[in-house]
């Protein structure tokens, strides 16, 4: 008996060219790290996971972001409380709320005045680096699906 190897959908056909996602992420970490906000990768990634569901309007819990991101929780909580104004240095960009319906959780949430801030730069640089390696494909792409913020 042979068995045969499927392709993926997604990957059959043309290759997809990576380089230009490569160079996006790498513009989009400088960026974070050029603001003097984040001190770690760790720092970066919660903050990038946490501005992205809020977006999506699918605010984190702790433990919500500590199982998305495979990060143990009393991590995440110390980083979460880091990256807030009253753990950090400075404007926080994220901030801890109240939960709905119990008051002993919290839901971390994005603090507009510091995103403006810190929240866009990173995402503009990599929208530069996409433009700047795949044309304006991706100007077009932005266009079809609309900007969440």
């Amino acid at each position: 008996m042979t068995t045969t190897r499927r392709k993926r959908p997604a990957l059959s056909g043309t290759k997809f060219d990576t380089n230009g996602v490569r160079k996006a992420t790498i513009a989009m970490l400088s960026s974070a790290y050029r603001s003097g906000r984040f001190r770690t990768l760790a720092d970066i990634l919660i903050a990038m996971e946490v501005i992205d569901a809020d977006l999506d309007g699918q605010p984190h819990s702790m433990r919500s972001l500590s199982e998305s991101l495979d990060i143990p929780y009393t991590s995440v909580s110390r980083i979460v409380f880091g990256l807030t104004a009253e753990g950090g240095e400075g404007p926080g960009i994220l901030t801890l709320n109240s939960h709905d319906e119990d008051r002993r959780r919290k839901v971390i949430g994005v603090d507009p005045a510091a995103y403006k801030l810190f929240g866009k730069g990173p995402h503009q640089a990599a929208e530069k680096a996409m433009v700047e390696y795949y044309g304006q494909s991706v100007k077009s792409l932005k266009a079809k699906n609309g900007s969440r913020r």
